[in-house]
């Protein structure tokens, strides 16, 4: 095997066939620019890279390094492309990891650090490999890896604490009748190679199951407790319980919401627009079930997130909550909805439980 050296860097001029992925820490450099203390910052970013490394490496995958707040790793056994099982395992690193994160926030909360969000890419193909530093540490280089790092860093195609591939990966996945069976493939975009070359990116999501309450989620290992929709359904019928879901990409607004509302009713909150949405879909029963919506979010605002639900259920009833001037304006952008369904930021206690009582009843 002849080797080019420069800088430290040996290209062996050998490949592989393989999935690579890249998990990016979101808005890491605005978050720490306003700690004080280099400890914290430490703190911060050991948290991000020790909780992900330790969850790749448990799945049979190999970091290859940290780039600042991006990890890039890779599954070795993937370049068997008939092995079921080693994809699958893929595939379930990156749900782990978004599970694990919502525990690790909670301790990051208990710290006063801002809690992770994550940009997830996974992708397959031909990985040139390397040896760099001394020579006894391996790097991967190429078209793939490349390619996977920029859907990554696309505000149009990566998503928030989502899980996207690449098209080469998605062919591979799809010829797996088994993991058609399990798991949901949305377009997610194309990335512009060229002007003339496009390159499709999926969103991958498990099916029937539901999300969890990212506020409620305690130290307790129940990321393997899942419950399916229709077991809480029917808990749900049996009691007649009201219920409130609560979507605002602010943590310290939900908290606050919860705890007005907890008492009385039935509250699972959400953070995440999309989480939320997906949690809504595998809704089976709407009655006696309110939506109170922020205008101002990330990924789908309160508007855009509205459309989505009415399109589930045209029934379903919601309330929201903005800190825009625009109450007077809400009927036109919103045909059908009344001043009753709106109330401004910062939220009076009890305004907001009253009209919550009477939208509910």
């Amino acid at each position: 095997m002849k080797l080019f050296s420069s800088k430290g860097i040996r290209f062996s001029g050998d490949s592989i066939k393989s999935c690579v992925g890249f998990i990016d820490l979101v808005d890491s450099t605005k978050n720490t620019i306003t700690m004080e203390g280099l400890d914290y910052i430490r703190k911060y970013y050991t948290k991000f890279i020790n909780s992900t490394s330790e969850v790749v490496k448990s799945y049979s995958g190999k970091v290859i390094k940290n780039i600042g707040d991006c990890l890039l790793f890779y599954f070795p056994k993937t370049t068997d492309f008939k092995n079921i099982e080693t994809f699958r395992e893929t595939i379930e690193c990156a749900f782990k990891i978004l599970e694990v994160r919502y525990i690790v926030n909670q301790e990051l909360s208990k710290e006063h650090l801002p809690p992770f969000n994550y940009r997830i890419t996974i992708d397959y193909g031909v990985l040139d490999l390397a040896l760099v530093g001394d020579y006894s540490q391996m790097d991967l280089f190429g078209t793939t890896l490349n390619l996977c790092s920029k859907i990554n860093s696309s505000p149009s195609l990566s998503i928030h604490n989502e899980i996207i591939i690449g098209d080469n990966l998605y062919r591979i996945l799809k010829s797996f009748p088994t993991i058609i069976k399990n798991y949901n493939f949305l377009n997610n975009g194309e990335y512009k190679i060229s002007e003339s070359n496009r390159y499709s990116t999926y969103n991958i999501k498990r099916k029937n199951i539901l999300e969890h309450d990212e506020t409620e989620i305690s130290n307790k290992n129940f990321l393997s407790e899942k419950q399916p929709s229709s077991s809480i359904e029917d808990s749900n019928k049996k009691n007649n319980v009201k219920r409130v879901i609560v979507v605002d990409d602010e943590q310290d607004v939900l908290f606050t919401y919860k705890v007005f509302l907890e008492t009385d009713y039935d509250v699972s909150s959400f953070a995440d627009p999309v989480f939320a949405l997906n949690y809504i879909r595998n809704v089976s029963n709407f009655n006696n079930l309110l939506i109170i919506l922020d205008v101002r979010m990330k990924n789908l605002n309160g508007f855009q997130l509205y459309q989505q639900i009415k399109a589930i259920d045209p029934t379903i009833k919601v309330l929201f909550i903005t800190a825009l001037d625009i109450l007077d304006e809400f009927s036109t952008i919103i045909p059908g909805i009344s001043k009753d369904q709106i109330i401004r930021k910062p939220v009076d206690k009890k305004l907001f439980t009253n009209t919550v009582k009477k939208l509910l009843n």
